[in-house]
């Protein structure tokens, strides 16, 4: 059966939701398509593709164009240009997530039970199943971790040096030490992959978004760097008609928080251009939705595929959305309808990319990935892409921005089955 961005298949359906029936059936005689092949599936039509074409065309000629007039918000040089390659590990894999952190880690390589030193470390899962921890700054392999999912791990978070959260297409998330690779605890609550792991800035709360079209909640118990367990109880569930795709903590709406008010999660989904905020007590429910597509263009389809807190202020959202034949990013406050900046991104993507972002720590822009391999600096201000770092062949899959020892850092990962570490100085 052609597949629904088939330019054939758009024609038919768009012949026939428009009552052009005659020449619908000569349509379908001449290619020899049958009913059952122009699904009724609209998340990709004729007027669609237009209109992103036509606001592309726009955003291309508005490259000039200033957004807002704040210094702080343009692109803060030096940035991460200077790229490292981390030695290929056997048997090379699909690169699915990366992240660095400061991790607990035994100081001989070669022996586990030597003692420890904290120091940052590099992490990257890929698709043969193994979690894989190197020195930030030697590129040694500390560990490779192989028994924590029976499927490839899919995303993953650190709590703290000793404690590390890891979600898999086995549908389970795993809290183990990485040091030694021991399981502290598990749930296995997604009856799909498990796709996103979100926690609160204050570290007291959980959520877990997965592909049986669930989001899970929890409080933390017991979590500490010198707790030998830790332990979840379940705030509540949320069913969507739809597969979540991005989840992240912010702080309520109301004006009248404390410090100690529990924060609000916000969920995208897909075939949704809605972004839905939950409040967390005294039941998990629905507090208020914002449409990023508030002229309510029927023919416009896209979801929000990463939602990102800035770094600076943890009050404004940077969002990936899943528009074709180029990633779209918006920039709005938390908690309000207002967008206060969107532009392509000029990354090409297809039904089947996932959009990702990081925000670059003093917020004066954003990372984009991209199905090309280039990875793309947008800047703040005017929404242009002022900067490329090119490395990778196909798929830009995982990508961190951070903090090392008071420097900037970037780290890529890729389909090439590579992981490059970006950096302000050549090294």
């Amino acid at each position: 059966m052609p597949s629904r961005d088939n330019v054939h298949v758009l024609v038919a359906r768009y012949l026939r939701d428009n009552g052009y029936n005659n020449t619908l059936e000569a349509f379908k005689e001449e290619l020899g398509l049958e009913d059952d092949m122009i699904p009724s599936d609209h998340s990709i039509t004729l007027e669609s593709i237009i209109e992103q074409k036509r606001l592309f065309d726009l955003s291309q000629e508005l490259d000039a164009v200033t957004l807002v007039d704040d210094e702080n918000d343009k692109w803060h040089v030096p940035y991460p240009g200077f790229k490292s390659v981390l030695p290929k590990q056997s048997p090379e894999s699909n690169i699915l997530s990366v992240s660095v952190a400061y991790l607990s880690m035994p100081i001989s390589v070669d022996d586990s039970s030597s003692s420890v030193s904290t120091r940052p470390c590099i992490m990257a899962t890929s698709a043969d199943r193994s979690l894989r921890i190197f020195d930030f700054y030697t590129f040694d392999l500390l560990t490779v971790y192989t028994h924590l999912h029976s499927s490839p791990i899919l995303t993953l978070l650190v709590l703290n040096e000793s404690t590390l959260l890891t979600g898999g297409m086995d549908g389970r998330l795993v809290v183990s030490n990485p040091a030694t690779g021991d399981v502290i605890a598990q749930l296995k609550d997604h009856m799909k992959y498990l796709v996103r792991i979100a926690c609160s800035k204050d570290m007291r709360y959980l959520a877990t978004a997965g592909y049986d079209k669930k989001v899970h909640a929890y409080s933390i118990e017991n979590m500490g760097p010198d707790v030998p367990t830790i332990g979840f109880t379940r705030i509540g569930t949320l069913s969507f008609p739809t597969n979540p795709e991005a989840i992240v903590f912010v702080n309520p709406e109301e004006d009248n928080t404390t410090d100690s008010t529990p924060p609000q999660l916000v969920v995208s989904r897909r075939d949704s251009t809605f972004l839905y905020y939950y409040k967390l007590f005294p039941v998990l429910s629905e507090a208020a939705r914002h449409n990023l597509n508030p002229d309510s263009n029927s023919w416009v389809s896209f979801c929000a595929m990463d939602i990102v807190l800035d770094p600076a202020e943890s009050k404004f959202l940077g969002v990936a959305t899943s528009t074709m034949p180029h990633m779209r990013f918006m920039l709005l406050e938390s908690g309000a309808d207002t967008i206060m900046k969107s532009a392509f991104t000029k990354a090409p993507q297809d039904t089947y990319s996932s959009a990702r972002i990081c925000w670059r720590p003093q917020g004066s822009g954003v990372w984009c990935n991209g199905d090309d391999g280039i990875i793309r600096g947008m800047e703040l201000s005017t929404g242009n892409v002022v900067v490329e770092l090119k490395h990778h062949e196909g798929k830009v899959k995982a990508m961190f921005a951070g903090i090392v020892d008071g420097r900037e850092v970037l780290v890529t990962g890729g389909f090439d089955k590579t992981i490059a570490l970006w950096e302000l100085e050549k090294r």
